[in-house]
């Protein structure tokens, strides 16, 4: 059933539509969501002990309140790609604001883990639907030649917001209690709501009507159920143990059953000739790899700042905030130095992972000092080198893919993104761990001055696996194929 719109709304949309500068307020709104969606990944992680505490079970149980966020989120991005291209990019975009901002009201309001866990995985349901629709209207809104811009500032919203969400949770945790950083969504969503309602036109893909892909998404998410589940509880369950074998098992099988059925499917969710594209193999590869290293290393920093440091909660917040500023200055000045033809993608992108990778050294050679200030370069080196990158590398994922399938296309760097960042989470961890006498191995606060040795160690050692994944990143945007803004060609 079609409702009809207001003739007020029809007329207030005609009137932003005919300004010069929509194309960018269409990008503000949908980089608002995006927000919404990658602050919510790590936006608890500060308040874990005191949401244990709280319910009254251990930090390991409340850990699902991120493992069933990220698997949920990661599992659906590529249905809601896809779902987009078929159904309505506005529609499925101002959907997922919508649930993720009703479930979040549940997880402030939750009773005990269960239920706290249970709105936590519809958060997820509702935050995998932003991400994919922002990418898509940027490559539909801007030209080949202003693209890298408009992707500059989603990759910058992409690695500032779980720094922004650490610096938030901070000051939300040691001022209102754990419950307050769930009322940031709701919040922001009411504004980007209305956005979407005032400024975002309607786009689906012209032509035939096509059938949604049902098989083809469910193997797809039991693939990806399977492996994320296997790789971001591992660690806690112990990587022989029945439940990991278990689920690797189902991804493996399911993500072996996922590519046999799109090979034959007459309307595939995911057309897997896209892969034949060399841009979205590499750009992928380097998106995967980049995310293992960012994300498992702003987990492990805020355990490091606060065990090793005795930093408090507002400390760490302050401490965290280079990084963030790295991406707001560094990310949209790549983007346009790439648009406007100053540097290619693959060697923007190799050369930014490089510098990324020189961080976790530093911080790896400087994980013993006294000082917070001897790990500033790393933090900042790290964080300038992930902004610079991203937008280069999801230009060149999606710079060749046909129109009608650029929604599930444009997912699938974050998928990488998420799996990756699961990995990274997992492997690092257990790095950190591995140095970590029992005793140590769930602690929150600062730790004594005879054990922070230890701490260090540990840290040390995650971080030069951290630097192994940024050198992959780094080869493989090598091999992306070599771009340049059109209009700069054009003019050569």
């Amino acid at each position: 059933m079609t409702v009809a719109t207001p003739s007020r709304l029809r007329a207030a949309r005609a009137a932003v539509r005919a300004r010069r500068g929509y194309r960018w307020m269409a990008l503000g709104v949908v980089a608002m969501g995006m927000m919404l969606s990658v602050v919510n990944v790590s936006i608890v992680n500060i308040a874990l002990p005191a949401m244990a505490a709280d319910l009254g079970v251990d930090v390991a149980s409340v850990g699902w309140v991120v493992t069933g966020f990220l698997v949920t989120m990661a599992t659906l991005l590529p249905i809601a790609g896809r779902a987009g291209d078929l159904w309505g990019r506005r529609r499925v975009f101002a959907a997922g604001v919508l649930v993720c901002s009703a479930a979040s009201v549940g997880c402030a309001m939750s009773w005990d883990a269960p239920s706290l866990i249970g709105f936590r995985v519809l958060q997820g349901v509702g935050a995998c639907a932003m991400a994919p629709t922002a990418y898509s209207y940027a490559a539909e809104l801007f030209a080949p030649e202003e693209r890298g811009a408009a992707l500059g500032v989603l990759g910058g919203i992409m690695g500032l917001a779980p720094v922004l969400s650490l610096n938030l949770a901070g000051v939300l945790v040691s001022t209102a209690g754990w419950r307050s950083v769930f009322w940031f969504t709701p919040v922001l969503g009411v504004l980007v709501l209305a956005g979407a309602a005032l400024v975002l036109q309607e786009m689906r893909v012209a032509g035939r009507r096509e059938r949604f892909d049902l098989s083809g998404a469910v193997l797809a998410a039991c693939g990806l159920v399977g492996v994320l589940l296997a790789l971001s509880r591992g660690e806690a369950w112990g990587w022989t143990s029945p439940a990991t074998l278990g689920f690797a098992v189902l991804g493996v099988s399911g993500c072996a059953g996922f590519i046999a059925r799109e090979r034959t499917a007459a309307e595939p969710m995911i057309d897997l000739g896209l892969f034949r594209l060399r841009s979205l193999r590499t750009a992928n590869l380097a998106a995967g790899a980049s995310s293992s290293a960012l994300f498992g290393t702003l987990i492990l920093l805020p355990f490091f700042l606060v065990g090793v440091r005795g930093f408090s909660a507002v400390e760490l917040a302050i401490a965290i905030t280079p990084v963030a500023l790295s991406f707001v200055v560094v990310s949209p000045l790549a983007g346009r130095a790439m648009s406007h033809g100053h540097v290619p993608s693959n060697v923007l992108a190799s050369a930014a992972l490089l510098l990324a990778a020189c961080g976790t050294v530093l911080m790896a050679l400087t994980a013993a000092r006294a000082s917070y200030w001897w790990i500033l370069p790393g933090m900042v080196a790290l964080g300038t080198g992930q902004a610079a990158a991203t937008s280069a590398v999801t230009a060149t994922a999606i710079s060749e893919v046909p129109r009608e399938r650029i929604g599930v296309a444009s997912a699938l760097p974050n998928i990488c993104r998420y799996t990756g960042a699961g990995l990274g989470v997992a492997a690092l961890g257990a790095v950190l761990h591995a140095a970590l006498p029992e005793r140590l191995e769930g602690v929150s606060a600062a730790v004594a001055p005879a054990d922070r040795g230890l701490v260090a160690d540990g840290f040390r050692a995650a971080m030069i696996v951290a630097t192994g994944f940024l050198l992959v990143a780094a080869a493989a945007a090598a091999r992306m194929p070599r771009q340049v803004s059109r209009r700069t060609a054009g003019t050569a």
